[in-house]
């Protein structure tokens, strides 16, 4: 019986052994599942926040984008202010001589300068200011008008109908 009882007890000991490792192993494996779901977590909010952190860049680059067209825009608003103040005026004395409804003449040929036309007139460079009107032929009888401080050029053949030019140095 004394046997018996140590065969028991010794038994016992192992199945309690056995339930105790057991216990521990489910224990580990809750808390590595929990190191998991943090790590998780926190891996998920790391990626929201470089989620969050990647779309602020991109509105910073488009605010900045942004600012540089508005900066060309009003570069190229100061280059052609300056232009315009480079352009050159007909002297009144010279327009009565040689320019106005009385002195009318063909364009003739049109050259392309830095993506404008222009033609040659009276010693002037003109640059056309606007589409050439479609009625309108290069051979037509043409002439300069100077209207409320704009030079234009008008079609003798279709009166009203005028194109802004402007004289270029």
């Amino acid at each position: 019986m004394k046997r018996f009882a140590t065969v028991v007890a010794i038994s016992a000991s192992f199945l309690l052994g056995g339930a105790v490792s057991a216990v521990a192993q489910d224990e580990h494996r809750e808390r590595e599942e929990e190191r998991k779901e943090e790590r998780h977590g926190a891996d998920e909010e790391q990626r929201h926040e470089a989620h969050g952190q990647r779309r602020a860049e991109e509105r910073h680059e488009a605010h900045e984008e942004r600012r540089a067209e508005e900066r060309h825009e009003a570069h190229e608003e100061r280059r052609a202010e300056e232009r315009h103040e480079e352009l050159r005026r007909i002297s009144d004395e010279h327009f009565r001589e040689h320019f106005g409804r009385e002195h009318y003449f063909a364009v003739g040929r049109v050259t392309v300068l830095a993506g404008h036309p222009h033609f040659a007139y009276g010693g002037y460079r003109f640059e056309i200011g606007q589409p050439w009107p479609a009625r309108w032929a290069y051979s037509d009888h043409c002439y300069i008008d100077f209207v409320e401080g704009r030079y234009f050029l008008s079609n003798v053949r279709h009166p009203g109908v005028r194109v802004a030019v402007t004289v270029v140095p």
